[in-house]
C-alpha cells in the first residue's frame, strides 16, 4: 500500500491537529492527513476526495462519528474507519465491532491508534484476498505483532516534554 490518506473529525481543535502533527512526526510520508471539524465538514470533503482511513469523535455537534460513519459505510465501503470517544459505553462498543470499525475511548495512547490503524488495514487487505465473509475481521483489535518500532516512536513524540495528554 503506498501513502495513506488519512481524514481526522473532531470538534476538539486542539485535539485534532495534535493528533494529525503526532501521526505525521510518526509516519513521515507514508501518509497525508487532513481536518475537519463537523460530520457535515466530513462528508463534503469525503465526495471530492478518497480516504483511507477516517478517525472520528464520537461526541460532535450535529452529525455524531457514528451516524458519521454509517453514511460513510454506505458510500465508501473499503474505506478503514475509527471512532474515538471520551463517552464509551457497552452498547456503543457492541454498536461499534457490529460495524467492524475500530474503536478508542480517551484518554488514549497515540501509538495505540496508529496499531489499530495498522491493524485494521491488515484486516481489510486480507477480506480481499478471500473469497468469503468467514475470512472478514470480527474483532477491532490488531494483531499485537505489529509495528513495534513506530509505536515506540509514536510513545516518544507524545511523550516528549511540553506534549499534550489526549
Amino acid at each position: 500500500m503506498g501513502a495513506l490518506n488519512i481524514l481526522l473529525i473532531d470538534d476538539d481543535r486542539n485535539l485534532v491537529t495534535t493528533l494529525s502533527h503526532g501521526l505525521q512526526k510518526a509516519m513521515g510520508n507514508a501518509i497525508s492527513v487532513a481536518l475537519c471539524f463537523s460530520g457535515s465538514e466530513a462528508l463534503s470533503l469525503l465526495a471530492t476526495q478518497r480516504f483511507d482511513v477516517v478517525i472520528s469523535d464520537f461526541h460532535m455537534p450535529g452529525l455524531s462519528g457514528l451516524e458519521l460513519f454509517n453514511k460513510i459505510r454506505q458510500d465508501y465501503p473499503e474505506t478503514v474507519l475509527v471512532l474515538i470517544t471520551a463517552y464509551g459505553t457497552d452498547a456503543l462498543e457492541e454498536e461499534v465491532h457490529r460495524l467492524g470499525i475500530g474503536y478508542l475511548t480517551k484518554p488514549f495512547e497515540p501509538s495505540r491508534l496508529v496499531q489499530i490503524i495498522q491493524g485494521l488495514i491488515r484486516d481489510a487487505e486480507s477480506a480481499k484476498t478471500s473469497d468469503g465473509p468467514e475470512n472478514a475481521p470480527d474483532i477491532l483489535i490488531p494483531d499485537p505483532r505489529g509495528n513495534a518500532d513506530l509505536g515506540r516512536l509514536m510513545d516518544r513524540v507524545f511523550t516528549e516534554p511540553g506534549a499534550p495528554n489526549l
